[in-house]
């Protein structure tokens, strides 16, 4: 919120997960913040936009970029997919709603890699769903299809999508040189409205 209060004209937050929070795209860029937080879920996003507004500093918001729900796809949080697509999709709805007259670009989930240490932990086909959600947005939202372009862009250099991710969830070194490109266009797409 700082960071917010200290900015001299409206910023482009970064909302979201552990991908957005380790991606560094805000770095050299003057108005774009960053916002995001390993582990976030849909909810913590929804949350801080809230703060925002009770803190008196929507004005110094210009628009937002968010990447969460492979968080809320964790096994541990049951396994009854059908009501977790429906929460979900209600708090997407939220979120849109919550960001009223500001641009909000949502990335779609970088569904993790077939093998790693932490794959186990997350539903498929709940992230699956999830995606299907936010792509459904249509015009209510900018749809990014991060997962999509991402994996494009490491076929398009020929490489394996395996040397995108350090543990089968998380982005490489190499996998940002793909992932952090594809936020900072996403980025440039908020800026424009």
């Amino acid at each position: 919120m700082a960071q917010l209060k200290a900015s001299p004209k409206p910023a482009v937050l970064l909302l979201g997960d552990s991908l957005v929070a380790t991606s560094q795209a805000q770095i050299g860029k003057r108005d774009v913040i960053m916002g995001a937080v390993g582990r976030s879920r849909i909810a913590d996003v929804v949350a801080i936009i809230s703060r925002i507004k009770s803190n008196n500093l929507w004005d110094k918001a210009g628009g937002f970029v968010v990447g969460v729900g492979i968080n809320d796809a964790e096994w541990r949080e049951g396994e009854n997919l059908q009501s977790r697509t429906v929460y979900f999709r209600s708090m997407l709805d939220a979120l849109v709603r919550g960001c009223l007259d500001r641009p909000v670009a949502i990335l779609t989930i970088t569904e993790p890699y077939s093998e790693g240490a932490h794959v186990d932990r997350f539903s498929r086909d709940l992230i699956e769903r999830q995606n299907a959600e936010i792509r459904a947005l249509g015009q209510r939202a900018i749809v990014f299809d991060m997962d999509a372009k991402f994996r494009a862009s490491m076929a398009k250099t020929g490489l394996p999508v395996s040397f995108g991710f350090s543990d089968g969830v998380h982005i490489s070194e190499v996998g940002y040189q793909h992932w952090k490109p594809l936020l900072r266009e996403c980025i440039q797409a908020i800026r424009q409205r």
